[in-house]
């Protein structure tokens, strides 16, 4: 019987004996796997309660803390009278508010919730209690009436409620170890049965797939075993004899296919590793290829990147940190575009799609935009390769940071031009200030010798207007052309903004133009020349109120803290609703000379105010759009550094 039941189980397929066994052990596994997952659950909610109730212990000694500072800064108070050593027992009194919600929400989930609530209850009875006498006391100082406040801690009557308070703490820390002890002893039981379950399901699965090798190995494994041997045993290379077995099964087929595919089998076998051999060389050569090729375009000193069409699909350490990002972290290759300068956006992307349209090389300069709000100017060259995997055309682009080379001729542009109109502001300043002081002079003297119905006042008049004019002109040429010293001091910004509002009242009244503000500012001291920075904001309201329209124009004014390069400072914004600046002029408005379709002014105010901003370390940049507005961006440093004197 053992014998025939041992030949049905050698003549079925393979696949069904792998079943039959497999099963066995599997169905052992779940079972015991959802005793262990029932377990861990229950393991899971225990480990869960622990937690809390440390939560809730933790928030009951801050809570104690709290008081025991709320009654030490009262004595701190009381004995000196200070209003520095009332500051702990404020702080403590604001703690104390949030840290009592945080416990009583805490005692009201945890275990025992209605005994613990009512103690809580009576505790914030008792410290509301000893927090309304300290409040009153404090008001008797403030009042003169120190002595009442200190017979309240000769007698010893804030002690008692201390007392009563720590009592109450007592009975609760006590009540919560409680429950820590109950979850600890639930914790290890349900530890042990997680363990056992863990243990005698492994143990009772092991034995099962054990029985089962067993019979896979009888049925399956000896006869491989055997033709193992009969296909090894020969050792002059000749063709081994197979035997053959008289089953049913996949095994017996094979060892009589294998008598017959023996050599055609060995002679596959030799080509398919010495084909193995060669691919693992060539892949290893390629790795370590494309290994050092790669090491040297991550850690070249430029940008190197690569696109499809315009997509980028690759870019370097460098070219990351160029663009003010992260060069460890991966970063979606469309964030580049969004870094681009809005002024140079639009025509990098023109230029670089006439370049793909003629599948030539381009060359642009742009700026980088970073977060922190510095820029970067950026000198890119983009090259075409060829690839036949795809119709698109690839580059390939080098982008070099050329930020202090634009600087230096900046600067060198910016001082030859202070040279030459410094000359020339000297030489009008001499030639014309004395000329239109007589011209003033005499006008005024003149229009005093006419009366108000004489027809030739109108005329002094203007002759009066225009001097005053021309003499303010040259001031202004002046102010530009001079070095720009500073007499820094510290000031609220919101007192200089209600400064500078008050003083262009007349302007806005006049045009019907409103300002709203919204300063969201942690400190509101700024240190800097205060005049100058008025200077400032009055040239660009002045330009804002003459380019709103005269119906209802409202112009907003914002202030929050941005730093950059790691300095602290305060980011102004300044935005109107006027009729924009156009793209050929934005990039012109800060020239000296320069003016765009403005009613009045000499071309100076946007110059002064870049001199300004640039002798206090800060920045300034435009954007505008035809039709919706302008607005002005600022940032200032919130300190200055030590001035040099000026010669």
């Amino acid at each position: 019987m053992r014998r025939d039941n041992t030949s049905l189980f050698n003549n079925l397929p393979i696949h069904h004996k792998l079943r039959t066994i497999s099963a066995i052990p599997l169905a052992s596994l779940i079972l015991f796997s959802l005793l262990t997952w029932n377990n861990v659950q229950t393991f899971s909610e225990a480990e869960e309660r622990l937690n809390n109730l440390y939560l809730t212990q933790k928030t009951a000694a801050e809570y104690m803390r709290l008081v025991v500072d709320l009654e030490t800064g009262f004595r701190g108070y009381v004995l000196t009278e200070n209003e520095s050593d009332l500051e702990p027992y404020q702080n403590a009194l604001t703690d104390l508010r949030v840290v009592a919600n945080e416990l009583n929400n805490r005692l009201v989930e945890g275990h025992q919730a209605d005994i613990q609530e009512h103690e809580f209850k009576s505790l914030q009875t008792l410290v509301n209690q000893l927090m309304t006498e300290k409040e009153t006391l404090i008001h008797d100082i403030k009042a003169g009436h120190k002595p009442v406040s200190l017979h309240y801690i000769q007698d010893g009557r804030g002690r008692a409620l201390m007392s009563q308070v720590r009592a109450l703490m007592a009975r609760l820390d006590q009540r919560e170890r409680a429950s820590t002890v109950d979850g600890l002893s639930r914790m290890n039981t349900d530890r042990w049965s997680t363990l056992l379950a863990i243990l005698g399901g492994g143990l009772f699965t092991c034995f099962l797939i054990g029985w089962g090798n067993y019979a896979i190995a009888k049925s399956i494994a000896a006869p491989l075993v055997i033709l193992s041997k009969a296909v090894s045993s020969p050792s002059d290379g000749s063709v081994p004899t197979i035997p053959v077995f008289d089953r049913k099964d996949e095994i017996g087929g094979l060892s009589r296919v294998m008598q017959r595919m023996n050599l055609q089998t060995q002679k596959a076998l030799d080509e398919l590793q010495q084909s193995a051999n060669s691919l693992r060389t060539l892949n290893q050569n390629l790795a370590a290829s494309e290994a050092k090729y790669r090491s040297l375009v991550d850690h070249a000193p430029i940008g190197i990147f690569m696109t499809r069409a315009s997509q980028i699909l690759f870019s370097n350490r460098h070219n990351q940190l160029l663009a003010g990002f992260d060069p460890d972290k991966q970063i979606d290759p469309a964030s580049f575009r969004k870094r681009i300068h809005p002024e140079d956006a639009d025509r990098v992307m023109l230029e670089f799609l006439r370049a793909i349209a003629e599948k030539r090389p381009c060359e642009m300069i742009f700026r980088f935009v970073h977060s922190d709000g510095g820029t970067r100017n950026i000198l890119s060259r983009l090259v075409p390769i060829r690839d036949l995997s795809t119709p698109s055309p690839m580059y390939i682009g080098f982008n070099i940071d050329i930020t202090a080379l634009h600087t230096l001729e900046l600067h060198l542009s910016r001082s030859e031009k202070l040279a030459t109109l410094g000359q020339v502001a000297a030489g009008i300043a001499h030639e014309l200030r004395n000329p239109l002081v007589g011209i003033g002079s005499t006008a005024s003297l003149l229009l005093d010798d006419f009366e108000y119905s004489d027809p030739r006042r109108a005329e002094i008049e203007v002759i009066l207007q225009e001097s005053t004019r021309m003499d303010r002109i040259v001031n202004q040429i002046v102010d530009y052309a001079r070095p720009r010293g500073l007499a820094p001091n510290r000031f609220r910004f919101s007192d200089l903004i209600n400064d500078t509002l008050r003083a262009m009242s007349g302007p806005l009244q006049g045009d019907n133009v409103r300002i709203t503000t919204s300063l969201s500012l942690t400190d509101d001291h700024l240190h800097a020349d205060q005049d100058q920075i008025k200077q400032v904001l009055i040239n660009i309201l002045s330009n804002a109120i003459d380019a709103s329209p005269s119906v209802d124009s409202a112009i907003e004014i914002t202030a929050h803290e941005v730093s950059q390069h790691d300095k602290p400072g305060i980011s102004i914004r300044i935005l109107d609703t006027g009729k924009g600046i156009p793209p050929d002029a934005l990039s012109r408005i800060f020239e000296p000379f320069f003016t765009s379709g403005k009613r009045r002014g000499t071309g100076l105010g946007m110059a002064i105010c870049k001199n300004i901003v640039e002798a206090h370390h800060g920045d300034i940049f435009v954007t505008s759009e035809v039709g919706r507005g302008t607005t002005v961006n600022i940032w200032l440093p919130l300190s200055q550094d030590p001035q040099p004197e000026l010669p």
